[in-house]
Protein backbone atom coordinates (compact mmCIF):
# COMPACT_ATOMS: atom_id res chain seq x y z
CA UNK A 1 0.00 0.00 0.00
CA UNK A 2 2.25 3.15 -1.44
CA UNK A 3 -0.44 5.07 -0.60
CA UNK A 4 -0.12 4.63 3.10
CA UNK A 5 3.36 5.48 3.13
CA UNK A 6 2.44 8.50 1.62
CA UNK A 7 0.51 9.75 3.67
CA UNK A 8 1.68 13.07 5.51
CA UNK A 9 3.18 11.84 9.43
CA UNK A 10 0.70 14.24 10.63
CA UNK A 11 -2.58 12.28 9.36
CA UNK A 12 -1.04 8.98 9.38
CA UNK A 13 -0.22 8.64 13.80
CA UNK A 14 -3.86 10.83 14.30
CA UNK A 15 -5.53 7.95 12.16
CA UNK A 16 -3.02 5.28 14.00
CA UNK A 17 -4.04 6.69 17.65
CA UNK A 18 -7.73 6.55 17.18
CA UNK A 19 -7.52 2.45 15.90
CA UNK A 20 -4.74 2.18 19.05
CA UNK A 21 -7.45 4.50 21.25
CA UNK A 22 -10.21 2.06 20.14
CA UNK A 23 -8.26 -1.04 20.73
CA UNK A 24 -7.50 0.63 24.23
CA UNK A 25 -11.32 1.28 24.80
CA UNK A 26 -12.70 -2.55 23.96
CA UNK A 27 -10.38 -3.99 26.33
CA UNK A 28 -10.99 -1.86 28.94
CA UNK A 29 -14.31 -2.48 28.71
CA UNK A 30 -13.50 -6.30 28.78
CA UNK A 31 -11.65 -6.13 31.92
CA UNK A 32 -14.49 -4.30 33.78
CA UNK A 33 -17.31 -6.48 32.39
CA UNK A 34 -15.14 -9.75 33.67
CA UNK A 35 -14.07 -8.14 37.07
CA UNK A 36 -17.99 -7.44 37.11
CA UNK A 37 -18.83 -11.05 36.39
CA UNK A 38 -16.28 -12.67 38.83
CA UNK A 39 -17.32 -10.42 41.46
CA UNK A 40 -20.95 -11.27 41.31
CA UNK A 41 -20.11 -15.01 40.87
CA UNK A 42 -18.05 -15.08 43.86
CA UNK A 43 -20.75 -14.17 45.94
CA UNK A 44 -24.66 -15.43 47.21
CA UNK A 45 -27.39 -13.23 47.12
CA UNK A 46 -28.09 -12.68 50.81
CA UNK A 47 -31.95 -11.15 52.47
CA UNK A 48 -31.63 -7.66 54.07
CA UNK A 49 -32.35 -9.70 57.86
CA UNK A 50 -28.96 -11.48 56.91
CA UNK A 51 -26.29 -9.55 56.68
CA UNK A 52 -23.19 -9.06 58.24
CA UNK A 53 -20.77 -6.52 57.68
CA UNK A 54 -18.15 -6.93 54.88
CA UNK A 55 -18.31 -7.32 51.10
CA UNK A 56 -21.67 -8.42 50.44
CA UNK A 57 -24.40 -8.82 47.61
CA UNK A 58 -28.09 -8.37 48.78
CA UNK A 59 -31.46 -7.99 47.57
CA UNK A 60 -35.10 -7.68 48.34
CA UNK A 61 -37.34 -5.08 47.17
CA UNK A 62 -37.25 -1.34 46.74
CA UNK A 63 -39.45 0.69 49.96
CA UNK A 64 -38.13 4.32 48.88
CA UNK A 65 -38.16 7.31 49.85
CA UNK A 66 -41.20 7.67 46.43
CA UNK A 67 -39.66 10.32 44.27
CA UNK A 68 -40.57 11.97 41.16
CA UNK A 69 -38.17 12.18 38.20
CA UNK A 70 -37.64 15.61 37.18
CA UNK A 71 -38.06 15.15 33.08
CA UNK A 72 -41.24 12.85 33.02
CA UNK A 73 -42.99 13.08 36.69
CA UNK A 74 -42.61 9.26 37.17
CA UNK A 75 -42.92 8.11 40.58
CA UNK A 76 -39.32 6.07 41.71
CA UNK A 77 -37.25 5.47 44.19
CA UNK A 78 -34.20 6.70 42.36
CA UNK A 79 -33.44 8.62 39.11
CA UNK A 80 -30.90 9.83 36.63
CA UNK A 81 -31.61 12.48 34.02
CA UNK A 82 -29.05 13.75 30.63
CA UNK A 83 -29.91 16.64 28.82
CA UNK A 84 -28.07 17.16 25.35
CA UNK A 85 -28.10 20.75 23.84
CA UNK A 86 -27.86 21.22 19.64
CA UNK A 87 -25.23 23.85 19.22
CA UNK A 88 -23.53 25.26 16.29
CA UNK A 89 -20.35 25.19 16.07
CA UNK A 90 -17.29 26.11 13.16
CA UNK A 91 -15.45 22.26 12.89
CA UNK A 92 -12.08 22.67 11.63
CA UNK A 93 -12.41 22.99 8.05
CA UNK A 94 -14.20 26.16 8.90
CA UNK A 95 -17.85 24.81 7.96
CA UNK A 96 -20.74 25.33 10.91
CA UNK A 97 -22.12 22.20 12.19
CA UNK A 98 -24.85 21.44 14.62
CA UNK A 99 -23.09 18.78 18.04
CA UNK A 100 -25.09 18.03 21.09
CA UNK A 101 -23.38 19.21 24.00
CA UNK A 102 -24.22 17.76 27.09
CA UNK A 103 -26.14 20.84 29.63
CA UNK A 104 -26.77 18.92 32.55
CA UNK A 105 -26.43 15.74 34.18
CA UNK A 106 -28.27 14.96 37.21
CA UNK A 107 -29.40 12.22 39.97
CA UNK A 108 -31.44 12.21 43.16
CA UNK A 109 -29.52 12.92 46.20
CA UNK A 110 -31.49 10.57 48.35
CA UNK A 111 -30.28 7.02 49.81
CA UNK A 112 -32.22 4.47 48.09
CA UNK A 113 -34.31 1.73 50.40
CA UNK A 114 -34.73 -1.66 50.03
CA UNK A 115 -35.58 -4.53 52.67
CA UNK A 116 -37.21 -7.87 52.61
CA UNK A 117 -39.84 -7.07 54.92
CA UNK A 118 -38.02 -7.58 58.24
CA UNK A 119 -35.34 -5.33 57.74
CA UNK A 120 -33.83 -2.06 55.59
CA UNK A 121 -30.64 -1.30 53.84
CA UNK A 122 -29.66 2.01 52.88
CA UNK A 123 -27.56 2.67 49.70
CA UNK A 124 -26.27 5.77 47.66
CA UNK A 125 -25.97 4.79 43.79
CA UNK A 126 -23.66 7.69 43.46
CA UNK A 127 -20.49 6.24 41.43
CA UNK A 128 -22.03 2.61 40.99
CA UNK A 129 -23.39 0.77 37.56
CA UNK A 130 -26.88 0.87 37.99
CA UNK A 131 -29.23 -1.42 35.98
CA UNK A 132 -32.51 0.57 36.13
CA UNK A 133 -35.98 -0.73 35.78
CA UNK A 134 -36.59 1.32 32.74
CA UNK A 135 -35.43 4.41 30.52
CA UNK A 136 -36.11 6.73 28.21
CA UNK A 137 -35.08 8.70 25.58
CA UNK A 138 -37.00 11.38 23.73
CA UNK A 139 -36.12 14.97 21.57
CA UNK A 140 -37.63 18.16 22.10
CA UNK A 141 -37.00 21.78 22.01
CA UNK A 142 -37.33 23.47 25.13
CA UNK A 143 -36.12 22.67 29.00
CA UNK A 144 -38.28 21.08 30.66
CA UNK A 145 -39.51 19.20 27.80
CA UNK A 146 -43.10 19.40 27.09
CA UNK A 147 -43.55 15.43 26.50
CA UNK A 148 -43.78 14.39 30.16
CA UNK A 149 -44.49 11.07 28.85
CA UNK A 150 -42.30 9.70 26.44
CA UNK A 151 -42.10 5.82 25.49
CA UNK A 152 -41.31 3.89 28.67
CA UNK A 153 -38.25 0.98 27.91
CA UNK A 154 -37.74 -2.00 30.20
CA UNK A 155 -35.02 -3.68 28.06
CA UNK A 156 -31.57 -2.41 26.78
CA UNK A 157 -29.67 0.87 27.68
CA UNK A 158 -30.27 4.63 25.89
CA UNK A 159 -28.12 4.72 22.73
CA UNK A 160 -24.51 5.78 23.15
CA UNK A 161 -23.91 7.54 19.72
CA UNK A 162 -25.57 11.08 20.50
CA UNK A 163 -25.57 12.01 16.43
CA UNK A 164 -27.88 9.12 15.13
CA UNK A 165 -30.68 11.98 14.50
CA UNK A 166 -30.79 14.30 11.91
CA UNK A 167 -29.66 18.12 13.48
CA UNK A 168 -29.04 21.68 11.65
CA UNK A 169 -31.12 24.61 12.32
CA UNK A 170 -34.59 22.92 12.08
CA UNK A 171 -33.76 19.77 13.97
CA UNK A 172 -34.31 19.08 17.91
CA UNK A 173 -32.64 21.82 20.23
CA UNK A 174 -32.93 18.96 23.07
CA UNK A 175 -32.08 15.10 23.41
CA UNK A 176 -33.62 14.33 27.17
CA UNK A 177 -32.65 10.79 28.74
CA UNK A 178 -33.94 9.73 31.51
CA UNK A 179 -33.08 6.46 33.90
CA UNK A 180 -35.71 5.43 37.01
CA UNK A 181 -35.30 2.27 39.38
CA UNK A 182 -39.12 1.85 40.53
CA UNK A 183 -41.57 1.22 43.72
CA UNK A 184 -41.25 -1.50 44.92
CA UNK A 185 -38.65 -3.47 42.38
CA UNK A 186 -36.91 -6.76 42.55
CA UNK A 187 -33.42 -4.92 43.59
CA UNK A 188 -29.77 -6.44 43.83
CA UNK A 189 -26.94 -4.50 45.58
CA UNK A 190 -23.29 -5.60 45.44
CA UNK A 191 -20.64 -3.52 48.00
CA UNK A 192 -19.49 -2.87 50.92
CA UNK A 193 -22.42 -3.41 53.87
CA UNK A 194 -21.95 -1.25 57.57
CA UNK A 195 -24.36 -1.36 60.55
CA UNK A 196 -25.57 1.85 60.55
CA UNK A 197 -24.80 4.15 63.12
CA UNK A 198 -28.13 6.28 64.17
CA UNK A 199 -26.08 8.62 66.41
CA UNK A 200 -24.46 9.93 63.23
CA UNK A 201 -28.39 10.87 61.99
CA UNK A 202 -29.78 11.91 65.43
CA UNK A 203 -31.06 15.51 65.44
CA UNK A 204 -28.34 17.94 67.06
CA UNK A 205 -29.59 19.72 69.96
CA UNK A 206 -30.74 23.40 69.68
CA UNK A 207 -28.62 26.14 69.46
CA UNK A 208 -25.83 23.74 69.00
CA UNK A 209 -25.25 25.03 65.42
CA UNK A 210 -24.70 28.96 67.09
CA UNK A 211 -22.74 27.52 69.63
CA UNK A 212 -20.64 25.59 66.78
CA UNK A 213 -20.19 28.88 64.24
CA UNK A 214 -19.30 31.44 67.73
CA UNK A 215 -16.69 28.62 68.51
CA UNK A 216 -15.13 28.39 64.75
CA UNK A 217 -15.97 32.03 63.87
CA UNK A 218 -13.21 34.48 63.91
CA UNK A 219 -13.51 36.78 66.78
CA UNK A 220 -12.84 40.05 64.39
CA UNK A 221 -15.97 38.62 62.52
CA UNK A 222 -19.18 41.41 62.46
CA UNK A 223 -22.71 40.64 63.21
CA UNK A 224 -23.80 41.05 59.88
CA UNK A 225 -21.11 38.53 58.51
CA UNK A 226 -22.98 36.06 61.24
CA UNK A 227 -26.27 37.05 59.58
CA UNK A 228 -25.61 36.49 55.57
CA UNK A 229 -24.36 32.70 56.62
CA UNK A 230 -27.43 31.98 57.91
CA UNK A 231 -29.54 32.96 55.25
CA UNK A 232 -27.54 31.42 52.35
CA UNK A 233 -29.51 29.30 50.30
CA UNK A 234 -28.01 26.92 46.95
CA UNK A 235 -29.08 27.91 43.60
CA UNK A 236 -31.29 25.51 42.11
CA UNK A 237 -29.60 23.47 39.12
CA UNK A 238 -30.36 23.30 35.29
CA UNK A 239 -33.36 21.47 36.25
CA UNK A 240 -34.93 23.77 39.11
CA UNK A 241 -34.05 21.87 41.70
CA UNK A 242 -32.18 21.92 45.16
CA UNK A 243 -30.04 20.24 47.30
CA UNK A 244 -32.19 17.93 50.08
CA UNK A 245 -32.21 19.14 53.13
CA UNK A 246 -30.03 17.03 55.54
CA UNK A 247 -32.92 16.44 58.18
CA UNK A 248 -34.46 14.67 54.83
CA UNK A 249 -31.79 12.43 54.90
CA UNK A 250 -31.38 11.40 58.32
CA UNK A 251 -34.91 10.25 58.81
CA UNK A 252 -34.23 8.48 55.32
CA UNK A 253 -31.14 6.72 56.69
CA UNK A 254 -32.41 5.81 59.92
CA UNK A 255 -35.01 3.59 58.82
CA UNK A 256 -32.26 1.57 57.67
CA UNK A 257 -30.31 -0.74 59.48
CA UNK A 258 -27.88 -1.55 56.83
CA UNK A 259 -26.08 0.70 54.44
CA UNK A 260 -24.30 -0.65 51.31
CA UNK A 261 -21.45 1.90 49.72
CA UNK A 262 -18.59 1.48 47.44
CA UNK A 263 -15.79 -0.75 48.17
CA UNK A 264 -12.31 -0.27 48.01
CA UNK A 265 -11.01 -1.38 44.27
CA UNK A 266 -13.87 -3.90 43.74
CA UNK A 267 -17.31 -3.34 41.57
CA UNK A 268 -19.95 -1.77 42.94
CA UNK A 269 -23.38 -2.99 41.50
CA UNK A 270 -27.10 -2.06 41.80
CA UNK A 271 -29.54 -3.86 39.41
CA UNK A 272 -33.19 -5.12 38.85
CA UNK A 273 -32.01 -8.05 36.92
CA UNK A 274 -31.05 -11.20 38.84
CA UNK A 275 -27.73 -11.40 39.69
CA UNK A 276 -27.41 -14.43 37.22
CA UNK A 277 -28.96 -12.87 34.54
CA UNK A 278 -26.56 -9.54 35.22
CA UNK A 279 -23.44 -12.09 35.56
CA UNK A 280 -24.78 -13.57 32.32
CA UNK A 281 -24.34 -10.01 30.14
CA UNK A 282 -21.55 -9.00 31.58
CA UNK A 283 -19.57 -12.42 31.01
CA UNK A 284 -21.12 -12.06 27.17
CA UNK A 285 -19.94 -7.97 27.19
CA UNK A 286 -16.12 -9.30 28.09
CA UNK A 287 -16.36 -11.66 24.86
CA UNK A 288 -17.71 -9.32 22.87
CA UNK A 289 -14.70 -6.47 24.10
CA UNK A 290 -12.20 -8.67 23.66
CA UNK A 291 -12.87 -9.59 20.46
CA UNK A 292 -13.14 -6.20 19.40
CA UNK A 293 -10.15 -5.19 21.14
CA UNK A 294 -8.38 -8.14 19.42
CA UNK A 295 -9.34 -6.80 15.81
CA UNK A 296 -8.45 -3.33 16.73
CA UNK A 297 -5.15 -4.30 18.56
CA UNK A 298 -4.25 -6.26 15.24
CA UNK A 299 -5.27 -3.47 13.13
CA UNK A 300 -2.92 -0.57 14.82
CA UNK A 301 0.68 -3.15 14.13
CA UNK A 302 -0.84 -3.83 10.87
CA UNK A 303 -0.84 -0.22 9.82
CA UNK A 304 2.68 0.09 11.11
CA UNK A 305 4.10 -2.88 9.02
CA UNK A 306 2.52 -1.42 6.07
CA UNK A 307 4.19 2.04 6.57
CA UNK A 308 7.39 1.03 8.23
CA UNK A 309 7.71 -2.55 7.04
CA UNK A 310 6.02 -3.13 4.11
Amino acid sequence: MNWLSELPGLVFWWGWFMVTLLAGGCLYAAWWAKRNSKAIAGQKPLDVSDLSEGYRLTWGRTVGPVLTAPLTGRSCVWWKAEVWESVRERNASGKFQHVWRCATEEESDRPLLFGDGKTLAAVWPFGATVVSSSWSDWRGDNLPPENRDPDLNTNGVPGQGIRHDMQGTFGPQYRYIEKIVAVDAPFFALGEVTRIDPGLYEPEPEGHDEEQLDNDQPRDNTEADLEANDTWSPEPSRLGLLPTHDDVIAKDMLRATWSVSAATKKPFLLSIEHPEVMSAEQELGAKGGLIMGAIFTALAIALLWLRFGG
